[in-house]
C-alpha cells in the first residue's frame, strides 16, 4: 500500500504527498479520499523537541511554576491603565470581567469612526534593555474578525508617549468571531534585536481601519528570544521527545519567574485548575507546536476524509516523523491556538488509525462522530482545550491503546455520549485538572478503561457516570483524588465496576451515587475521605453500591442502600469463621421492605430435602427482627408462601435457625437473611452458615 507524506509548516495541497518535498499540509485537503485508500499510510512532520529552561519548582495543585531563572522580560502586565488616542477608549478591566495575568487587563474600544495608520493607545514601561530579545509574546482578545494583518500594530518607541517606534509588530489576521483569548508570539518587522533603551509600548491602526464600535483585549507583554519560552509554547517536567508520563501544559502568563499554568484559553487568571503531580523543583521544558488555522467553535480543522476496511487495513495517520531521517522520533503537536474548532475531526469513518498526534486548544481536540472500528495509539496529550480532550459521539468499538494525558481542558478530559458504546482504552495515564471532569459518561454503555492511573484535582469529579450509563469497566483506577466534590460519580447509571480505586482530598465525599443510580461495584477500593460513600436512593429503590475488598482489606465488604448498610466485620462467636455480617436497617425498612443479603444460590436435584442453618444474633432485644428466610415459589414443589425462621427477642445471644425445602424441580434455590426496623436503630449479625441436601 503506498505511503504519503505531510508536513502542515512547509507543505503544500496542491502537492501528490510522493515525499517530503511534494508533502500535503493538511489532512482535509490533502488527504482526499480520492487520494487515499485502504491500508495506506500517511506520515505526519513532527514538532520540535524539547528544550531545557533550566531548575523549576512545581507544585501538586497548584498553578504556579517558579523558574530558577527568567525566560522572558517583562514589559508591561496591564495592572496600569494605558493611555489612549486617536479612536479608541481604554478601560483597565479587573479580573472579576477578564484578565490572563494578575488583577486586570487592557480594553481599547474603537469609536464610531476609526482612522488608520494612527496611534491609538500607549503606556510608559520606563526604560528597558531589550537587546538581548528578538520577540514579543501577548494575549489579545478580538470582539470582531481581524481580516488582515494590516489592521492592528504593536510598537515599541524610544519615547515616553509611543510617538518614536525602535521595533515594529504586526499583528496577524484573526478570521474569525468569538471573543476568546488567543496567544501570539510575533518577531520585530525586519527581524533581528529588539532595542536596548525601550521607553513606552504602543498599539496603532495599521493601514487599513480597525472595524468600527468594536474592542481588543491585550494583557502580558513580554519579551522573548527566538527559540525561547512564550506565551504559546508548552511546559513540561519531560525531557523526552517521545512518550513520557508528564503532560505538556498551556501557558495562563509569565511574570519574570512565575508561569501560570492555564486550562482553555478563556481561562481568567485567578481561575483554572493548575497542576497534580509530584512536587519538586526539577529540570523544566518547553516545547513548541505546529499552529493551525485559527478558526470558530465548531468548525473542523483538520477532517479525516475516507475510512480503511476490515479486509485491507486501517488508513494510518502516523505522527513524529522526522523529515531528515525518515524516522518516527518524535511526536506531532498540533495547536488550535485559540480554543476553537475540532483538532482532528472524524465523522462516520471507520478503520482508521491515530498515532503520536497530540491535540492542544482546540474546542474539541479529537472528536469522533458516528465513527467505529478506529484506533488510537499513542495520543500522550489531549490537553487545554476549551471544552474535551476526545469527544465520542455515538462512536463504538474505537480503541485507545495509550492516552498518556487528557489534562486541563474546559470540561472534561475525556467525554463519551449519546450511545458511545463498546470502546477501549487500555492506558490512560491521566485526566487530571480539567474544570469539570477527568471522564465523563452520558448514556454510554459498555465502556472498558483497563488502567487509569489518575484522575485528579478536577473541577467537580474524577469519573462521573450519567444519563443511563450502564455496564462500564474500569479495571484500574490508580487515584481519583483531590477533585471538587467527588472521586467517582454515578447518577441513573446502573452496573459499571471500578476496581483497585483510590481517594483521597474529594471534598464531599470518595464515591457519590444519586437516587437513580444502582447497582454499582467497586473492588479493592481505599477511601480516604471522612464521608468515604455518599449515597442518596430513592426510598424504596433497593439500588445498591457494593464495595469488595473496602479499604483493600480482603475481610472488609461493604453494601450501602437505601434505608441501612450491610458490612462484614470480626466474628465475635465462638468457633467462627473469622467474619460475620452485619444488617443496620433504618426506619424505612420495615416488615414490608426488609434489608436483604443473599447468603446462598444453591444448586439442587429435584426431590431431595434442602436444609439450610446460620447463627443470627442481634444486638437489641426488640427494636430489630431478623429471619433467615427461603422465598417462596422459586421452584416447583415449594410453597408459594416464604419459609422463615425468626430470631427469638434475645439481645447478643448466638441462635441457629433452620430453613428447609424440597423442590420438586432441577434448579437454583436462593437463601436470604432478612432485617428490618421494629422501635430503633439495631443490628443484626450472621455466621456459620451450613446447607446440606438428602441423598
Amino acid at each position: 500500500m503506498p505511503t504519503y507524506y505531510l508536513d502542515y509548516v512547509n507543505g503544500n495541497d496542491a502537492n501528490d504527498g510522493s515525499d517530503w518535498a511534494n508533502a500535503w499540509k493538511t489532512i482535509t485537503l490533502g488527504a482526499t479520499a480520492a487520494r487515499i485508500a485502504p491500508g495506506d499510510i500517511i506520515r505526519i512532520a513532527k514538532s520540535p523537541a524539547p528544550s531545557s529552561i533550566g531548575n523549576a519548582e512545581w507544585t501538586n495543585l497548584s498553578k504556579t511554576v517558579t523558574l530558577a531563572t527568567a525566560q522572558t522580560l517583562t514589559i508591561d502586565l496591564c495592572e496600569t491603565a494605558w493611555t489612549g488616542a486617536g479612536d479608541t477608549t481604554i478601560t483597565r478591566t479587573a479580573v472579576a470581567t477578564d484578565a490572563k495575568e494578575g488583577s486586570y487587563c487592557m480594553k481599547l474600544a474603537v469609536d464610531a469612526s476609526p482612522q488608520a495608520n494612527i496611534l491609538q493607545a500607549y503606556f510608559a514601561t520606563g526604560t528597558l534593555d531589550l537587546s538581548a530579545y528578538q520577540k514579543i509574546s501577548f494575549w489579545i482578545k478580538n470582539e470582531a474578525a481581524i481580516a488582515n494583518a494590516t489592521t492592528w500594530v504593536v510598537k515599541l518607541c524610544s519615547d515616553t508617549a509611543g510617538a518614536d517606534a525602535v521595533d515594529t509588530f504586526v499583528i496577524p489576521a484573526i478570521p474569525m468571531v468569538q471573543a476568546r483569548w488567543i496567544p501570539l508570539t510575533l518577531a520585530r518587522v525586519g527581524n533581528g534585536n529588539l532595542g536596548n533603551a525601550i521607553k513606552s509600548i504602543a498599539i496603532y491602526s495599521g493601514a487599513t481601519a480597525p472595524t468600527a464600535s468594536k474592542y481588543i483585549y491585550v494583557d502580558n507583554f513580554i519579551a522573548c528570544t527566538t527559540n525561547g519560552l512564550s506565551l504559546q509554547s508548552l511546559i513540561s517536567k519531560n525531557s523526552l521527545e517521545q512518550g513520557g508520563i508528564e503532560g505538556w501544559y498551556g501557558i495562563q502568563s509569565i511574570n519574570g519567574v512565575t508561569v501560570l499554568l492555564d486550562n482553555d484559553t478563556n481561562t481568567k487568571s485567578n481561575a483554572g485548575r493548575g497542576y497534580s503531580g509530584i512536587g519538586e523543583t526539577v529540570t523544566t521544558y518547553k516545547r513548541e507546536t505546529i499552529k493551525t488555522d485559527l478558526v470558530g467553535y465548531t468548525t473542523a480543522v483538520q477532517s479525516i476524509m475516507d475510512s480503511g476496511s476490515l479486509a485491507v487495513g486501517n488508513i494510518q495517520f502516523q505522527g513524529g516523523y522526522n523529515i531528515a531521517t525518515t524516522e518516527q522520533d518524535g511526536e506531532t503537536f498540533f495547536d488550535g491556538l485559540n480554543g476553537g474548532g475540532y483538532g482532528i475531526y472524524a465523522i462516520s469513518k471507520s478503520y482508521i488509525t491515530l498515532n503520536y498526534l497530540n491535540v492542544i486548544r482546540y474546542y474539541i481536540g479529537i472528536y469522533l462522530n458516528g465513527s467505529s472500528n478506529n484506533t488510537i495509539t499513542n495520543l500522550n496529550n489531549a490537553n487545554n482545550n476549551n471544552q474535551y480532550g476526545i469527544q465520542f459521539g455515538a462512536a463504538s468499538n474505537n480503541i485507545i491503546t495509550t492516552l498518556g494525558n487528557a489534562n486541563n481542558n474546559g470540561l472534561h478530559g475525556i467525554y463519551y455520549y449519546s450511545n458511545s458504546n463498546n470502546n477501549i482504552i487500555t492506558l490512560l495515564g491521566n485526566a487530571n485538572n480539567n474544570n469539570q471532569y477527568g471522564v465523563s459518561h452520558s448514556n454510554c454503555n459498555n465502556n472498558i478503561i483497563t488502567t487509569l492511573s489518575n484522575a485528579n484535582n478536577n473541577g467537580t469529579g474524577g469519573i462521573i457516570y450519567t444519563a443511563a450509563s450502564n455496564n462500564n469497566i474500569i479495571t484500574l483506577l490508580g487515584n481519583a483524588n483531590n477533585n471538587g466534590s467527588y472521586g467517582v460519580l454515578c447518577s441513573a447509571s446502573i452496573n459499571n465496576i471500578i476496581r483497585s480505586l483510590s481517594t483521597t482530598g474529594n471534598t464531599t465525599s470518595g464515591v457519590f451515587c444519586d437516587a437513580t443510580s444502582g447497582p454499582n461495584y467497586l473492588n479493592n477500593a481505599l477511601i480516604a475521605e471522612g464521608t468515604e460513600i455518599s449515597f442518596t436512593p430513592a426510598a424504596y429503590s433497593n439500588l445498591r453500591v457494593y464495595s469488595n475488598n473496602h479499604d483493600q482489606d480482603t475481610a472488609k465488604h461493604w453494601i450501602y442502600t437505601d434505608g441501612g448498610t450491610i458490612n462484614s466485620v470480626a466474628t465475635d462467636r465462638e468457633g467462627g469463621t473469622g467474619i460475620m455480617w452485619k444488617l443496620s436497617p433504618t426506619s424505612t425498612r420495615t416488615s414490608f421492605y426488609p434489608l436483604i443479603l443473599s447468603v446462598a444460590k444453591i444448586a439442587c436435584v429435584a426431590d431431595k430435602l434442602i436444609t439450610v442453618k446460620i447463627y443470627m444474633k442481634k444486638d437489641h432485644a426488640t427494636n430489630v427482627a431478623g429471619i433467615l428466610v427461603c422465598p417462596g415459589g422459586q421452584l416447583t414443589g415449594m410453597t408459594v408462601a416464604d419459609i422463615v425462621a425468626t430470631k427469638t427477642d434475645v439481645a447478643n445471644t448466638w441462635e441457629e435457625l433452620t430453613v428447609t425445602t424440597t423442590p420438586t424441580q432441577l434448579g437454583v434455590v436462593e437463601i436470604e437473611v432478612w432485617a428490618y426496623y421494629v422501635a430503633g436503630n439495631a443490628n443484626i449479625y450472621c455466621e456459620d452458615m451450613s446447607i446440606s441436601q438428602a441423598d
